[in-house]
């Protein structure tokens, strides 16, 4: 009986430690997805993405953003973009961009787009919560402009998002 219990105890602290895998299905299902589309995927977009995660963390928000590309050419992040980075605190250097899909879409409570439209095939009609952001100046040429202009608009996200939810 004892035996019992000690096991009992230990396999509710395992869960509560690293979770059930239903119960981190369902904290998971409960994070909201904002999706962030650049040209390349793998410049723009994942900075957007990049400061949004953090902010929504600090925040506690529940999202969660992804970065896609409506024309991916290239399979890996600019190193001076992984540099620039890394300053800030992210590291992504693992990071792959790939083409943005319609399931990418459809699992997105927010799309925005920057500097770039969605292509034909990942197009959701009635898509009503797609906005554009096209006043971002290119990171190849300032840098510092890039990150300021998506630092300010992804706080107002942020924000947007927070009254949402309340």
């Amino acid at each position: 009986m004892r035996l019992t219990v000690i096991r009992t105890i230990a396999i509710a602290a395992l869960g509560v430690l690293w979770c059930f895998p239903t119960q981190c299905n369902a904290q998971a299902a409960t994070r909201s997805q904002v999706l962030f589309v650049c040209e390349h995927g793998n410049v723009k977009s994942l900075m957007a993405a990049s400061y949004f995660n953090q902010l929504a963390q600090e925040r506690q928000l529940s999202f969660h953003a992804v970065a896609r590309g409506s024309k991916p050419n290239s399979t890996t992040v600019p190193r001076v973009i992984v540099q620039e980075l890394r300053r800030d605190g992210f590291d992504v250097s693992k990071f792959h961009p790939s083409k943005v899909s319609l399931s990418d879409v459809s699992a997105s409570e927010r799309v925005v787009l920057i500097g770039t439209t969605l292509p034909p095939e990942a197009w959701e009609e009635g898509a009503s919560k797609i906005e554009q952001w096209n006043d971002v100046p290119p990171a190849d040429v300032d840098y510092a402009a890039t990150r300021e202009s998506l630092k300010g608009h992804v706080t107002k996200l942020v924000d947007q998002l927070m009254q949402l939810k309340r």
